[in-house]
């Protein structure tokens, strides 16, 4: 290789690798550091969101009226996703530990949390129930999905629809949770 070639190849590298920093700083430019967010070049989007989300746990202590005696560790939670443009709620509820198998379990309300609701969805029976574990410790979980009016929509975002899952022994509800806008993954939450 003559000595201009050698030259030209040098400042064709030189510049190669200038043009190459300058993109690469110009991209680390565009990382947002630890604790800092990148800056807003778009506007937010101003279009209501198409779901919502709700969840909750089931307990003992939520069941009204309280019911006297001993009710053991019964529990569960309940998890579902409400598509807003056409009323579709998917849902899955679990409960464990109960004193005897489900007689009754749905989405009841409106009501708030301390008082009752008639019933908006009835769950599928017991029997239906895919069975997580073995023995007393056992637990079950009911999915499906149901269509709800824009009334009982407005009430599931608003807090005011709950789940109770009942028994033979406690009729009235063994456990109960009040279905709120979930804050699963958020930080805190």
């Amino acid at each position: 290789m003559s000595d201009p070639e050698r030259k030209t190849l040098r400042r064709r590298i030189v510049l190669f690798g200038a043009a190459l920093a300058t993109l690469v700083v110009a991209g680390c430019s565009r990382v947002p550091r630890f604790g800092m967010s990148p800056p807003a070049t778009e506007p937010q989007s101003k279009e209501p969101p198409t779901w919502f989300v709700a969840d909750c746990w089931l307990g003992t202590g939520d069941v009204v009226p309280r019911n006297p005696g001993p009710r053991g560790d019964a529990g569960g939670s309940a998890f579902g996703t409400l598509t807003l443009a056409n009323g579709l709620f998917e849902w899955r509820v679990n409960y464990a530990r109960l004193s005897g198998p489900a007689t009754r379990a749905g989405f009841y309300g409106p009501a708030a949390k301390g008082s009752n609701g008639p019933l908006v969805v009835e769950l599928p029976p017991h029997s239906q129930a895919e069975q997580r574990g073995e023995g007393a410790s056992a637990g079950y979980e009911l999915t499906g999905r149901s269509r709800l009016t824009p009334a009982q929509m407005a009430d599931l975002m608003a807090g005011l629809l709950y789940v109770s899952v009942s028994t033979q022994a406690w009729p009235g509800g063994e456990v109960r949770g009040q279905l709120q806008r979930s804050t699963f993954g958020t930080h805190g939450g």
